[in-house]
């Protein structure tokens, strides 16, 4: 397959973004009383960067990366339902990674939900609690972990 990450820039991208996201990560039942915001003002904060992973041409996950000097916030990671565990997930984190360092970052740390901590741990990442304030809310329960790049 032919891969690249692409920063999200055109309203077909945020659709797909947005289409993504409802059918992974705000899929019904998921986070009961979460309403999914399609304007919310995180995704175009500064310093914010959502991405598409793009496979021969069709979007079939995404991310979005909160730079904040040499660690960057790895956050909203999905990949398509019917395409997950065939391998597109390391291959975005390669991508993210290489985006990453290609804007000075030394620090990946990402709020992991509880049944994706064996896929980084897998794929090169530690448990570490990086900012305890963020697991409020919608991440509550979710596992703090870092990579060093």
């Amino acid at each position: 397959m032919d891969y690249a990450l692409t920063l999200v820039a055109t309203e077909a991208d945020w659709r797909a973004l947005h289409e993504l996201r409802r059918a992974t990560l705000f899929a019904p039942g998921r986070h009961p009383g979460i309403v999914y915001d399609d304007n919310h003002p995180h995704d175009h904060a500064p310093g914010h960067v959502p991405y598409l992973l793009v496979a021969d041409g069709a979007c079939i996950g995404m991310v979005r990366l909160d730079f904040r000097g040499e660690t960057a916030v790895v956050r909203l990671v999905a990949i398509s339902p019917n395409l997950q565990r065939q391998g597109h997930g390391s291959v975005l984190d390669r991508l993210v990674v290489e985006a990453a360092r290609a804007r000075g970052v030394r620090m990946l740390v990402v709020n992991s939900a509880p049944d994706a901590v064996g896929f980084y741990e897998k794929i090169g990442w530690h448990r570490h609690v990086w900012d305890a304030e963020e697991l409020a809310g919608i991440a509550a329960d979710c596992v703090q972990m870092r990579k060093a790049l």
